[in-house]
């Protein structure tokens, strides 16, 4: 069927483009490995789309259908908690240079006074 060739296609450029960002050293082995996993499988629902089924059955849910929209929610889930740690890390880090500016500079002004 088409939307399986579309699926394998969309599957391989995407793994192409998170070996390209690996090799440039814009992504880490984790985040690597994680997409990589992903595409693989979203190639392999493509291709067998019984497969989905299969492990949903497996795993105690109804259809393949369901297991993939509950890892998609769980994954949707899991980037967005590192994206609000990413930014929280960042507001500290903000905060931390500010501070450090204000400081530095209180100090230059009073070396300016003498």
């Amino acid at each position: 069927m088409l939307y399986q060739i579309v699926v394998v296609i969309i599957a391989i450029l995407a793994i192409l483009l998170v070996f390209q960002r690996f090799h440039k050293k814009k992504t880490s082995l984790q985040t690597f490995i994680l997409w990589i996993i992903l595409w693989i499988f979203l190639a392999i629902f493509g291709i067998i789309p019984d497969s989905s089924t299969f492990l949903a059955n497996f795993l105690g849910i109804g259809r393949g259908l369901d297991l993939i929209l509950i890892f998609g929610i769980i994954g949707a889930y899991y980037l967005v908690f590192r994206l609000y740690l990413k930014i929280e890390k960042l507001d500290q880090d903000i905060t931390k240079l500010i501070r450090l500016i204000a400081i530095d500079n209180e100090e230059k002004e009073e070396k300016e006074e003498k």
